[in-house]
């Protein structure tokens, strides 16, 4: 009976323990994402992260653990915490390639658009004739 119950304490004590979820920031292929995949990880990264979250401060777990075995809220605050500091990182990284990779993206094809209607304007008001506005469209276009 007595070996019953500290088995049965030991299964309470390692169930009301936070699983550890803590990821690599960096990881294989992140450079090659696609703007739409590196959205998608970071939504689902925002979902976990929430997730891991919960695990903090006063939780069921945590309450049972103070009843049981105080010391086991501390390990739960630290792992929960560590959770929570490798999913930021993880967010941190993609983010930093998102804006370099997405960002400029959007920033360029607005920049190519705004050359494109100055050189209309320019052949509209008859400051370019059309070999000069066609060999410039060509040159911006080229570009890209």
């Amino acid at each position: 009976m007595k070996y019953f119950s500290s088995i049965l304490l030991s299964l309470v004590l390692v169930s009301g323990c936070v699983s550890n979820k803590a990821i690599q920031t960096v990881q294989a292929g992140d450079q090659e994402m696609s703007c739409v995949a590196l959205k998608n990880e970071l939504a689902s990264l925002g979902a976990v992260f929430e997730e891991v979250k919960d695990d903090s401060g006063v939780t069921g777990k945590n309450v049972g653990l103070a009843l049981v075995f105080w010391p086991g809220i501390i390990v739960n605050e630290v792992r929960s915490n560590k959770n929570q500091d490798s999913i930021d990182a993880r967010i941190v990284h993609l983010s930093s390639i998102y804006n370099g990779k997405c960002l400029n993206e959007s920033s360029d094809a607005q920049n190519t658009t705004d050359q494109l209607r100055e050189l209309k304007k320019l052949h509209e008001e008859g400051l370019i004739n059309d070999e000069e506005h066609e060999s410039a469209r060509k040159s911006v276009l080229d570009k890209l």
